[in-house]
């Protein structure tokens, strides 16, 4: 969900600055690219329109990121926003250290050069750490963010904190920074550091941790570890029968057709996300079957799947694997414990389930590396 922040009202009446905490979810980025684009069109000569701009371009340029770090930096980005607009209104920067704060947010700004100006005007090195820190969320530059934090904690006790300030406390400073570590152990599996950076950031900032969609995460991970524990010994009777849209009736074994492994998507007309990987599930289906893993497409409909299912198909131009559908008592949504779609099975010829997650989850590039098999 997006929860919307009033903006300076007085000084731009339609600029409205929307957009605080994201949640982790496709719909939720692309909300935020809406609202983004709605505010330039409907105020040309905003005078804070060149901060709206360089905030599309930071959404621009971060979409090849996994979708929690993705939307946390679009957060993060829009979050500091309403405190530098504030200064475009009250007029130009005059000092190196303004000038160096403006170019840490604005990309038409060189920040190389007002770095190099404040550095040489004295400018004390916690504060230019501050704004570099800033620089690096607003251009979505991770790898020198993840290598920054320590600098950033040394320094949090010296800077200055306030309203009108980056941060606008110590606290919250330390709730950013606990929240960006929680991100980097969630992407490295290690749970338990995840566990203790989400706690901290949570207590010291919870519009951080909200941000981040940490509990989100958290109620995931808890999730995936019931999942995988129902999972450990769960075979899929590949005696079932399924029909699919062209009306076969064959058992998951005679689908399978002496291959390795059934790869299979869950899908319904009305799942938007189900819609945008389409194209990554027709890249699969010409890929993976000749290293000997099928690839199905199941609708989970309940009104005309057949005619959905077969709309899709030909929407998409993927006529290359098989588009079945899940009968109506749902047996393999039960069993697999599926409650979202969409979702990716990979099953090996005796039905032992070997991979049961969000198609997009790296853990499925593993299971098919096993087999070795590459996407």
């Amino acid at each position: 969900m997006i929860s919307f922040w009033r903006g300076r009202k007085e000084s731009c009446p339609k600029c409205l600055f929307r957009v605080c905490r994201i949640s982790s979810s496709f719909d939720a980025y692309d909300m935020a690219r809406i609202w983004i684009n709605r505010m330039l069109l409907e105020s040309p000569n905003c005078p804070r329109r060149r901060i709206v701009l360089h905030a599309r371009e930071s959404l621009g340029r971060i979409p090849s990121m996994k979708v929690n770090m993705r939307i946390g930096l679009v957060a993060v980005v829009l979050y500091g926003l309403p405190m530098v607009l504030a200064e475009e209104v009250d007029g130009h920067s005059h000092s190196p250290k303004d000038h160096l704060y403006e170019a840490a947010r604005v990309a038409e700004v060189s920040f190389e050069e007002a770095y190099a100006a404040a550095e040489e005007a004295g400018v004390e090195s916690h504060f230019l750490i501050e704004a570099q820190t800033i620089h690096f969320l607003s251009t979505g530059n991770m790898p020198e963010l993840f290598g920054h934090l320590e600098k950033l904690e040394a320094v949090s006790g010296n800077l200055e904190y306030g309203m009108d300030k980056p941060f606008h406390s110590e606290r919250q400073l330390i709730g950013l920074v606990a929240s960006i570590r929680a991100i980097q152990a969630y992407e490295a599996n290690d749970t338990g550091e995840f566990e203790k950076q989400a706690a901290s950031s949570f207590v010291n900032s919870p519009q951080y941790n909200q941000a981040f969609g940490l509990l989100q995460l958290m109620t995931e991970l808890r999730r995936k570890e019931i999942q995988e524990s129902a999972m450990a010994n769960l075979r899929i009777p590949m005696d079932l029968t399924i029909a699919s849209a062209d009306g076969e009736q064959k058992t998951l074994t005679e689908w399978l057709g002496g291959n390795q492994a059934l790869l299979i998507d869950f899908w319904a007309s009305w799942c938007g996300p189900c819609m945008q990987l389409m194209p990554e599930l027709r890249t699969k289906g010409e890929t993976l079957p000749s290293q000997g893993v099928v690839v199905m497409a199941m609708n989970t409909d309940a009104d005309d799947p057949i005619g959905k299912a077969k709309k899709v198909r030909d929407q998409h131009n993927m006529d290359v694997m098989p588009w079945l559908l899940e009968p109506e008592d749902r047996p393999l949504s039960r069993l697999l414990m599926i409650d979202s779609i969409p979702r990716m099975i990979l099953v090996n010829a005796e039905g032992k389930v070997l991979y049961n997650g969000h198609p997009m989850d790296p853990s499925l590039k593993s299971a098919l590396a096993a087999l070795e098999v590459k996407i």
